[in-house]
């Protein structure tokens, strides 16, 4: 029986080889969403360390919602500095 650190380094030599794949298909606009992505989760991890789902206690649903609404404001207001017209 595999131990949890053998699984995870199994899982993660997994995902590495299914990105790898994946990358080989992407537009090079496709490839640069990704890389925004990851910079963001390098950056977390940096900030508050390796993340791990399954023992994260934070309400996911909760956070996408306050960070969704905080989403919406950023925009309004970027709108609002360009001179975006309000009746569309």
């Amino acid at each position: 029986m595999k131990g949890r650190d053998e699984m995870r380094r199994s899982n993660h030599a997994k995902m590495r080889g299914r990105l790898m794949t994946l990358v080989g298909t992407l537009s090079s606009d496709e490839l640069s969403v990704l890389v925004l992505l990851a910079e963001r989760l390098a950056a977390g991890q940096h900030t508050y360390g390796v993340l791990r789902v399954h023992e994260d206690g934070r309400n996911f649903p909760r956070e996408a919602l306050e960070e969704s609404v905080d989403l919406a404001a950023y925009v309004a207001m970027a709108l609002l500095r360009l001179g975006a017209d309000r009746r569309g």
